[in-house]
């Protein structure tokens, strides 16, 4: 069975054209008996035939991946974004998460620029709660690049500082920027990867995504926007609720009652932390705001407990839950039987075709051979039974009893290497991880001489007063050769490691040898030296 073929089980149910039909403006529709990740294949084909903004609210952050995850291979990349918190420390408004901001401001911007197509957003109360920049507002900080604009660097420069873009050697996070020449690097809050902007004189040459770890590009675009940061542009009193930035929306709501709750709820913390508590309402969205903001909105309740906004039509599917079978796969052989015996199939939802033949193999071993089932070359987070078509649908996952992990695309490459800005925020004393040594003390910078020259390295310090100096950097060359010109990016360096020795230890006989990744030092132990004999004094009393 294809992915299409799933999704056409459900947009041919009544109870599908039913719930179809009454997505319009003001209606609030409850449904029941979507279970497992039934949901995500109603919502996925709700979205591709109605079109328009779909906002879906789960309970939290990981229900909102999850959900996303599900989402991603039914709607791809250009019609699903993810709307975290901006803060890391969601009912904390104090320390900005950069990845949240950029998921935000990229979520933000594609809601801007939608023109009508399908567009959906997985988000949370925490999210949904945080005040925004309006549309017109928003549309006033974007700085639109082209490639064949004529336009200085100077005038681009000039752009980003008033827009708070700090100027640095090499970016490496948003809001930052480096000039080197004819060569702007940018950093958007609307991206997760910066730009590098190439001039011929003042015309635009080229524009190109690069990697902030290497810093080599890896490809090219036409046109890019440039989105500051929206916390920074934003007049606190111009901030609206999501609501009101979005317009009229489908909003599926996972349950409603907790959702707004949480909105007064985190107002009530924030109250707490603010000097002046008439801030509160340029923060955060209240229950009553958000209400009266998507008056036009449709709701859609998996939940059916708001009371301002009570279901006009409530809409009954019927799917229950995957069996448990823990590992046991005698019984989920047994079940795959009563299952064909009652008229229904099994299919088995994984991309991955090696876990079809594992399951066949344990099959046979078991002496189960005459089990027979399909499959679906998708990964959903939850599996389901759909009574209607009278077919099962199960996760390999959850069969397997293997933990599922989420992954939301857009977030920031933060490679595993030390900032410089991280780097000078250490102080002596602090716990550092090492990917290969694990946890030491950060015992700061030192100096080291090779081969007569002399190197900064980072100290850290280990049980027994053991120190590794580490310094580095990548050495890599990328070359290409477009339209007559011939662009070489490099980037040099090198490692050195240096470990204390034991006291005891004969410097004179260390032999080393690395082979197959591994560093085998040997060397002979430093004979003790006799103590001396004590002396006897006598003493006369």
């Amino acid at each position: 069975m294809t992915t299409d073929e799933l999704l056409q089980l459900f947009t041919g149910e009544k109870a599908y054209r039913q719930l179809a039909a009454e997505i319009r403006p003001g209606r609030s529709v409850g449904l029941a008996s979507l279970t497992g990740s039934s949901l995500s294949l109603v919502a996925a084909a709700a979205v591709r035939q109605t079109g328009g903004l779909h906002v879906f609210v789960m309970e939290d952050r990981d229900a909102a991946g999850y959900l996303y995850n599900d989402l991603f291979p039914l709607l791809g990349e250009e019609r699903l974004l993810f709307f975290p918190t901006g803060y890391k420390r969601s009912i904390q408004f104090g320390q900005e998460d950069p990845s949240g901001i950029v998921q935000r401001t990229a979520a933000l911007n594609a809601v801007k620029n939608n023109d009508g197509g399908a567009l959906a957003l997985c988000t949370y109360p925490e999210a949904l709660a945080e005040k925004v920049v309006g549309q017109q507002q928003l549309r006033e900080s974007i700085l639109t690049l082209r490639r064949g604009d004529r336009l200085s660097t100077a005038f681009v420069e000039e752009i980003l500082t008033t827009n708070r873009f700090e100027r640095v050697d090499f970016v490496y996070e948003p809001g930052q920027y480096s000039v080197r020449g004819g060569i702007i690097d940018i950093f958007s809050f609307s991206s997760n990867v910066p730009y590098r902007i190439d001039f011929f004189g003042d015309e635009i040459d080229s524009i190109r995504p690069f990697d902030i770890s290497t810093q080599l590009s890896t490809g090219k675009l036409a046109e890019v926007e440039i989105v500051p940061n929206l916390k920074d542009i934003a007049n606190a009193s111009a901030r609206v609720s999501f609501a009101t930035f979005a317009g009229q929306a489908v909003y599926w709501i996972a349950d409603g009652e907790y959702t707004l709750k949480r909105f007064n709820d985190i107002r009530t913390k924030i109250l707490g932390d603010l000097e002046n508590p008439s801030e509160i309402d340029r923060m955060v969205t209240s229950r009553k705001e958000f209400l009266e903001n998507s008056g036009k909105a449709t709701f859609i309740l998996l939940n059916d407990n708001i009371t301002e906004r009570a279901a006009d039509v409530r809409i009954a599917f019927n799917t229950s839950p995957q069996p448990q079978f823990n590992k046991n796969f005698e019984l989920l052989a047994e079940d795959i039987t009563r299952n064909r015996e009652n008229g229904y199939e099994t299919f088995f939802l994984t991309e991955n075709k090696a876990q079809l033949e594992r399951l066949g193999n344990i099959f046979n071993s078991i002496g189960a051979k005459q089990v027979r089932f399909g499959s679906v070359p998708l990964t959903l987070h939850a599996g389901f039974i759909d009574h209607i078509s009278q077919k099962c649908f199960y996760t390999d996952h959850q069969i397997f009893d293997r933990y599922q992990r989420y992954r939301i695309r857009g977030e920031l490459d933060r490679s595993e290497s030390l900032t410089i800005q991280e780097l000078n925020s250490l102080k002596v004393g602090d716990y550092v991880v090492h990917i290969d040594h694990g946890v030491g003390r950060f015992g700061g910078l030192t100096r080291t001489v090779e081969n007569g020259k002399v190197h900064e390295a980072i100290k850290l310090v280990y049980r027994d007063n053991d120190v590794l100096l580490v310094r580095g950097e990548k050495r890599q060359e990328q070359e290409t050769k477009d339209g007559g010109f011939h662009r070489v990016e490099r980037s040099y360096g090198s490692f050195q490691r240096a470990l204390n020795l034991p006291a005891d230890a004969n410097q004179d006989t260390i032999k080393a040898a690395f082979k197959n990744g591994v560093l085998t030092i040997t060397m002979e132990k430093r004979e003790a030296s006799a103590p001396k004999q004590g002396r006897s004094i006598p003493i006369n009393g």
